[in-house]
């Protein structure tokens, strides 16, 4: 058996843009070992644009078809169709033929543009017990299953079902099963603020093979379980193998700095620091080494395979129960914990066991403490691989950022000066690291300049323990600002580093989750000296409001005195991912939080 997957398509352009959506990638897979492989037997392509009151064609030319060698196991043909413009609507079909039944075409119903009707229907033998996983967040205008009599003739005769036995050439009766799923008039899937991957919410079909079962025949399981898939992984030359062969290539170097160290958690921790400190990250994810690690060791680089597969083995060598850690990154999508599909996943870390804790750690990363990792693995199912492999779960909704800023001001009718002292959270501490890492203190504060305004002065900046990754960043500065006269009225911004000074959530509606990095948690405290002279015209009120049902709350408490003004805000959000149901509420309560500290403090001149 093999399949045929035959595609029809028609297009009307609506403007500029929608040309896009004429041009066409499609990949066909190859074996090097056997005789499979996928062609497409059938081109047809025509556009049609109206010209002076008729209807001109212009069909598609097979010489404007071009393949491109991708690997040495895929091609993709690659076209365009013709004559586009606004205006022009196309149409296309196409038919292809494929030995590799065992993972048929997925089919999307939606993409970056609107469709108006999109049908998918399959006809599979029950010989075949196919798995089917859908996703999005639309519903089906069709849904069906029929039961069709059919015959068919077989011939045992393809090497890559050389597992079954029975004869060479029979015939078969039997039962196919005809699926039909159709969805109307759906918007154009596009991306959003706070989003892993648009590919988690695109409403689509896809097809894994489960088993086969052929007439008077025992069933052959064809998908694979997570012990199997993790014993074929550590057998790997680019995985288990990979890690094996290390050997001790670092025990000489790795002996000279675990001298004198006693506590296994430090003796981690050296290990891991010196992988992350001496080896750079190329760039590249993969759960696969890139080749012998024993030259990542030489070159002191390699892709996030490399240098975690090789932190697995300097611990294992060196006695501590480690183990690497499969996941997908956030911007990849899910992954599935029931079927173990493993090309979804593309991250791999390290796990070390020490007494009761497991920590988890990811080399890679120049900026990361010990028992930390990027936002980017946060991504929900990840797998242990082990001898039984554990799944686990490492959601955004498992971490806190925590941030403490403390502004002092002064005022005069001249000038606007003061300090921010800000504490930043340690995954915000992390990426403020990178990027002084990469573009220097200079230019970080030049930032925050910026953003203050070119009427303001920044100085007496400093950021202490920028060295020590384990821990949390702090900023401070100071400020000022002056004025060519005195003013009769003086207006006061008191919230300098806002929650945020623009709703990310701009759609009125929307089909997906909001997912965040993290759980928020983020304090302001200001404290004012009103200037001689002047005093309270304006105040902002206090408030305090909720989200949705203990979702988190905004706390806004202003005090005045006749000679100081004490401000406290803080915004909380208890958890990370929000339903579509509860976007309205979240897309008020920022709106509300951004234009309450927005808020201005008015001081009026005393009269004589």
């Amino acid at each position: 058996f093999g399949y045929e997957f035959e595609r029809k398509i028609r297009v009307y352009i609506v403007d500029k843009a929608g040309v896009e959506a004429g041009k066409f990638e499609i990949p066909l897979y190859s074996s090097s070992s056997s005789d499979m492989r996928e062609e497409i037997r059938r081109f047809n392509g025509v556009t049609y644009n109206l010209e002076n009151g008729k209807v001109v064609e212009t069909k598609l030319d097979s010489k404007e078809i071009f393949t491109e060698k991708i690997s040495k196991n895929r091609s993709d043909k690659k076209f365009s169709m013709p004559a586009l413009r606004e205006g022009s609507i196309f149409e296309l079909s196409y038919l292809l033929k494929s030995d590799y039944l065992f993972q048929f075409r997925e089919w999307a119903f939606q993409h970056p543009y609107p469709v108006l009707w999109s049908e998918y229907e399959i006809e599979v033998p029950i010989i075949f017990d196919f798995v089917h996983l859908t996703q999005g967040y639309h519903p089906y205008h069709i849904n069906s299953t029929k039961e069709v009599p059919r015959n068919y003739h077989l011939r045992n005769n393809n090497s890559t079902y050389s597992y079954l036995t029975g004869p060479k050439e029979y015939d078969v009766s039997t039962i196919a099963l005809q699926r039909r799923w159709v969805m109307k008039e759906m918007p154009a899937l596009k991306s959003e603020s706070y989003i892993t991957s648009l590919e988690n919410y695109r409403s689509k079909i896809e097809f894994q093979l489960a088993s086969i079962r052929l007439p008077e025949q025992a069933p052959n399981m064809i998908m694979e379980n997570w012990p199997k898939v993790t014993a074929d992984l550590m057998k790997s030359e680019e995985f288990g193998e990979a890690m094996r062969k290390v050997d001790g290539s670092m025990d000489e170097v790795l002996k000279s700095l675990l001298t004198g160290i006693s506590d296994p958690t430090a003796k981690a921790k050296r290990i891991y620091e010196y992988i992350r400190d001496n080896f750079s990250w190329n760039g590249n994810q993969s759960i696969y080494a890139s080749g012998n690690l024993k030259n990542v060791i030489k070159n002191k680089t390699g892709s996030v395979a490399d240098l975690n597969l090789l932190l697995v083995a300097a611990l294992k060598n060196n006695g501590f129960t480690a183990y690497p850690v499969i996941l997908s990154t956030r911007d990849r999508g899910y992954t599935h914990d029931k079927y173990p599909l493993i090309e979804r996943f593309n991250y791999v870390i390290c796990v070390v066991q020490i007494g009761m804790q497991d920590y988890f750690l990811d080399a890679s990363d120049a900026d990361l403490g010990f028992g930390r990792l990027p936002v980017r693995c946060y991504n929900g199912h990840a797998r242990i691989l082990m001898e039984d492999p554990i799944a686990i779960n490492l959601s955004a909704d498992s971490l806190v950022e925590k941030k403490v800023t403390l502004a002092t001001l002064v005022a005069s009718p001249q000038n606007l000066k003061g300090n921010i002292q800000s504490n930043p959270g340690y995954l915000e501490s992390s990426y403020y690291r990178k990027q002084i890492r990469e573009s220097g203190q200079d230019a970080f504060f030049n930032s925050i300049k910026t953003r203050f305004g070119s009427d303001f002065e920044i100085s007496d900046t400093q950021i202490d323990s920028l060295q020590k990754k384990d821990l949390p960043i702090k900023i401070s500065y100071s400020f000022e600002s002056k004025k060519e006269a005195a003013a009769d009225v003086i207006y006061i911004d008191p919230v300098l580093e806002p929650f945020s000074t623009e709703n990310p959530f701009k759609s009125a509606n929307r089909f997906y989750p909001v997912e965040m990095p993290y759980r928020m948690d983020e304090t302001y405290l200001m404290s004012f000296e009103i200037p001689a002279g002047y005093k309270v015209d304006e105040l902002p009120k206090s408030t305090k409001v909720g989200l949705n049902d203990g979702d988190g709350y905004f706390e806004y408490l202003i005090s005045a005195e006749p000679t100081r003004i004490q401000l406290r805000t803080r915004v909380v959000l208890a958890k990370a991912n929000f339903s579509p149901s509860e976007y309205e509420t979240l897309r008020e309560f920022f709106g509300f939080v951004i234009k309450k500290q927005a808020e201005q403090i008015v001081l009026k001149k005393n009269n004589p």
